[in-house]
């Protein structure tokens, strides 16, 4: 019972890390190239690169069905959840609303008709 248990808890917490390297992907290329320069933030290539390969390496790590398990990629996979971690609580914040195109449809949210 114990096991089982355990096997679904690494389950959810490996398919969402991969998860959230994916949206990272998604996000990376959607944004400017200078909005990372402005931030701070290193470049936009080497955090795409970063990225890519954290979500690749989290691919091989995830449970049998899809991908190896365990062996060498898990704590590899560990470090490959950090990177996709520090891009979501470090860069994307810090990056703010330099996004690509107008927010909600164009509209203003403020005042007027």
């Amino acid at each position: 019972m114990f096991a089982f248990l355990q096997l679904i808890v690494v389950s959810v917490i490996s398919y969402a890390a991969f998860a959230g390297g994916v949206w990272a992907i998604f996000d990376i290329a959607r944004r400017e190239p200078a909005a990372f320069v402005s931030a701070g933030k290193q470049s936009k290539t080497l955090w795409l690169i970063i990225v890519i390969v954290a979500t690749g390496i989290l691919f091989i790590s995830l449970p049998y069905p899809f991908g190896q398990g365990s062996g060498p990629f898990g704590i590899i996979g560990l470090a490959a959840a950090a990177a996709v971690i520090v891009y979501h609580v470090g860069v994307k914040p810090a990056l703010g609303g330099h996004r690509k195109g107008p927010r909600g449809g164009g509209r203003s949210t403020k005042g007027g008709w």
